[in-house]
C-alpha cells in the first residue's frame, strides 16, 4: 500500500510594508496540507535564512515545504505554518545606526502583522524561531531580546563569534558585512563597542539567565564548521547559567550537505515544543 503525502500551500515573495523601513519586506509561506480544511488554528515557526539568502531559500535549497508535508502526514510533526522573512544582510538586528532596523521591523510588524493576516495560534507558546548561520544567530538574539514572544530557538550553525573573534575577523569581510552592523570602530579600536555587546548572545545570556530558562534552546553545528568556537561558547555559557538546552555537534562543515542533514531533527524538535513535550 502507498501512502499519499498531503501536500500543503506555499506563497513566495509577498509583499509586507514596514512603516519603519517605509517600503516592502519579503516573505514566503507555508500552510500545512490542513489549514484549508479545518477552523483550527495552527502554532508558526519563523525560519531565517543565512547570509546571501533571501526569504525562498528554505524552499528552493532546502525543500523544507517537501519535508514538512512528509512529517505532518506521517503525524510525527503537528501541522505548523512557516514563516520565511526576507532578512537581507541585516543579521535580523537593528545596525548600529537604524539605517535598515531589522529587529524593530520583525518583532514591532511582521509578527503582530502574521497574526492578523493567518490563522496562528498567538502567544510564546506558540511561536518558535530558528534558522541557520546568519538565521542561527538571529534566532537565538531574537529570543534573547525578546524571550516574551518565543517558546524556542533553534539554531544550527549559529554565526556566533566571541569578541576575539569578530576583533580578529579578516578587515575585507568586517568591511563587508559587519561595518554597516556595527560601525569600523571595532576593528579601528580593536575593541568591542556598545552596540555589539547588545547584540552579542554570549553576553546577553549572562544579563537575564532567568527569562531564558522559559525558552527551549537547540543547538547544533559541525565539528569542521569555522564558527564551532562562537558555538561551543555558547554552550558553555547556558551551561554556566544552568539554562537547560539540546547542544548536537555531528561530523560536517558550514555547508549545505550539513544544514540538509540536520532539518528534520531541527523540525521535529519544534513540533515537540509546540506539542508540550
Amino acid at each position: 500500500m502507498v501512502s499519499v503525502i498531503n501536500k500543503g500551500t506555499v506563497f513566495q515573495s509577498l509583499p509586507f510594508f514596514s512603516k519603519t523601513a517605509g517600503e516592502n519586506i519579503r516573505y514566503s509561506v507555508y500552510l500545512p496540507p490542513d489549514y484549508y480544511s479545518t477552523p483550527d488554528s495552527f502554532p508558526v515557526l519563523y525560519l531565517l535564512h543565512g547570509l546571501g539568502g533571501n526569504e525562498n531559500s528554505w524552499l528552493n535549497d532546502f525543500a523544507v515545504s517537501r519535508i514538512a508535508d512528509s512529517l505532518i502526514t506521517g503525524n510525527v510533526m503537528p501541522s505548523m505554518i512557516i514563516i520565511m522573512p526576507d532578512g537581507r544582510k541585516s543579521y535580523f538586528i537593528n545596525d548600529y545606526n537604524n539605517a535598515f532596523p531589522y529587529e524593530t521591523i520583525f518583532i514591532d510588524e511582521l509578527i503582530p502583522y502574521i497574526d492578523s493576516k493567518y490563522k496562528t495560534k498567538t502567544g510564546k507558546p506558540f511561536r518558535a524561531i530558528g534558522g541557520l548561520s546568519m538565521g542561527g544567530y538571529g534566532a537565538l538574539i531574537h529570543c534573547i531580546r525578546h524571550p516574551d514572544h518565543f517558546a524556542a530557538a533553534i539554531s544550527l550553525s549559529a554565526a556566533v563569534r566571541t569578541d576575539s573573534m569578530i576583533m580578529n575577523e579578516k578587515p575585507e569581510k568586517y568591511n563587508q558585512i559587519f561595518k554597516p552592523l556595527y560601525g569600523d570602530s571595532i576593528q579601528l579600536f580593536r575593541t568591542v563597542t556598545h552596540h555589539w555587546t547588545e547584540n552579542n548572545p554570549l553576553v546577553q545570556v549572562a544579563l537575564r539567565p532567568e527569562t531564558l530558562t522559559t525558552i527551549r534552546w537547540y543547538l547544533d553545528c559541525g565539528f569542521s564548521d569555522y564558527l564551532l568556537q562562537g558555538n561551543e561558547a555558547l554552550h558553555d555559557v547556558l551551561t554556566q547559567y544552568k539554562i537547560p538546552h539540546e547542544y548536537h555537534i555531528r561530523p560536517g562543515n558550514h555547508n549545505k550537505a550539513y544544514w540538509e542533514s540536520v532539518l528534520v531533527p531541527a523540525l521535529l524538535f519544534t513540533g515537540r515544543v509546540f506539542e508540550g513535550r
